[in-house]
């Protein structure tokens, strides 16, 4: 494909915000995302976000791709992308059709991943009981027993989405640390609450049948029966394809300046794969806004030394 003025990938806010501002500012664009939304599809309840009281991550998503590739027709591919390289004074992004694909400038809005608990069973029954929370697929555990890992916002929200949709939900954690309106939620809706256990492995046949904890203090394992094990212990970043062309912290995230720009002329990210303080939807739009004006005027002084 020609060479573009950039290549935005990942789909989750930032690079929705991204894409949004640099089809306004006129600038040759192509989105390259496998998936739309990002960690937004999970959040069941968003309430800091300007402009709605209350929302939902899967409805402001729709939101966001209507505006883009519908009412702004941004170009667009749903891919993966395998690698980054620098090609001359441009970028070369390879996907794993092998398509390669050419722009002045890049943008990594790649995001983050679920961390795993790294416990016996866990890779065994992948896709068989075990994953992430999603909005959508709620409704299919009503009336069954599920267990949610982890004691973090994401957590409470995927209990609170589980038990709204008429699940059994037990939630499983070392410390408990959510905010504290959805503390309140939790207890209100009479959600069971385990804390200071850590997780052992999980049990079962063909799928998943019991999740086994054990207590931090005195090592004693308690087993939960359940249809599905809910992982919500944190994110590590995405930051695999730009590991040999910009710098990362020990947690894996980019380091970036003020203005989004890492240490490679060209390169930019933004969001939450990036170090930027402050993991929330809102501020992942805002930098990937930002990244874009950054862009433009890294073009712009490309042109004046043309």
């Amino acid at each position: 494909m020609g060479n573009n003025d950039v290549i935005i990938i990942g789909g989750g806010p930032a690079g929705i915000s991204a894409g949004m501002y640099a089809s306004l500012g006129g600038l040759d664009t192509l989105f390259l995302s496998k998936a739309i939304g990002g960690q937004a599809w999970d959040s069941t309840a968003i309430r800091n976000f300007p402009g709605f009281n209350f929302i939902t991550g899967p409805e402001l998503i729709e939101r966001f791709k209507e505006q883009l590739f519908g009412n702004l027709k941004l170009a667009h591919k749903v891919v993966t992308v395998t690698g980054i390289r620098k090609s001359g004074s441009d970028f070369e992004v390879v996907s794993s059709s092998a398509e390669t694909f050419r722009a002045k400038t890049v943008l990594l809005t790649t995001g983050m991943k679920r961390r795993r608990m790294q416990v016996p069973g866990e890779v065994e029954f992948s896709g068989k009981g075990i994953g992430s929370f999603h909005a959508l697929a709620a409704s299919r555990y009503e009336g069954r027993e599920v267990v949610v890992v982890g004691g973090g916002n994401s957590a409470a929200q995927a209990a609170l989405g589980l038990h709204g949709a008429g699940a059994k939900v037990t939630l499983v954690t070392r410390s408990y640390t959510p905010d504290h309106y959805l503390q309140e939620k939790i207890e209100a809706a009479s959600i069971k609450v385990v804390t200071n256990h850590r997780p052992a492995r999980l049990e079962g046949t063909e799928r998943v049948e019991s999740f086994v904890a054990y207590d931090v203090d005195s090592r004693a394992e308690m087993s939960f029966r359940t249809v599905m094990v809910f992982v919500e212990i944190g994110l590590v970043p995405n930051s695999e394809l730009v590991t040999e062309l910009a710098t990362t912290n020990r947690r894996g995230e980019v380091k970036i300046d003020a203005n989004c720009r890492t240490g490679l002329p060209g390169l930019f990210a933004a969001g939450d794969v990036t170090a930027t303080f402050g993991k929330r939807i809102l501020i992942a739009s805002g930098e990937g806004a930002k990244a874009i004006l950054a862009v433009e005027q890294y073009l712009e002084n490309l042109t004046d030394k043309a």
